[in-house]
């Protein structure tokens, strides 16, 4: 797929939640990456949330550099320096995107979504909690709470709530966890 053709894919989307999602699996599916690319922190967030609820702003990923970048390189985008030294991928329209790592370790399996133009994984709903609670408590963030309480919330039955409180003792928030869990259970799930 060349430049043009991404770029007349993604500018289909009708949300940036679905634009997102959209630009993994293309990514995914140009750098063969299949299975091991993986959107997460708060890319992967807006994805589960919708972006009419929160909007990243810049897309994590997580998966083998030289390839995503060769996929990058010839979709247009160009590498920047950021303040904090780190080198993105940048192009106009679509924000920066952001090489965090070769793979994922939550320890969790990802979540599939399915999109028009193939799957894309997502970093587990449980690590992305975890790592609100953390970002919430070091920065005393009510709003990265409040993200962690809605996704909480929203998947809640799904969840593996021992890998949360596990996690949230190894990071040092186990209070901010069992003010979660109450406040998640306290509320009335919404009727299907």
């Amino acid at each position: 797929m060349n430049r043009k053709e991404f770029e007349r894919a993604i500018s289909e989307a009708r949300s940036e939640d679905e634009r997102l999602s959209w630009f993994g699996a293309l990514l995914t599916r140009e750098s063969k990456l299949d299975g091991q690319l993986i959107i997460v922190g708060g890319s992967a967030v807006e994805i589960y949330l919708t972006s009419s609820r929160y909007i990243s702003m810049d897309i994590d990923v997580v998966g083998d550099k030289e390839a995503i970048s060769a996929v990058l390189r010839r979709w247009g985008f160009r590498r920047e320096k950021g303040r904090d030294k780190r080198v993105y991928w940048v192009k106009k329209g679509l924000g920066n995107v952001d090489l965090v790592g070769p793979r994922d370790r939550s320890g969790l399996p990802p979540r599939v979504i399915p999109t028009p133009h193939g799957n894309v994984l997502l970093g587990p709903i449980e690590y992305l909690i975890v790592r609100r609670l953390m970002r919430a408590g070091r920065e005393r963030s009510t709003e990265l709470f409040r993200q962690a309480e809605v996704l909480a919330a929203q998947y809640r039955r799904g969840l593996d709530w021992d890998y949360i409180k596990t996690q949230s003792v190894y990071e040092k928030v186990l209070p901010l966890f069992n003010q979660l869990k109450e406040q998640v259970y306290a509320k009335r799930s919404p009727r299907r």
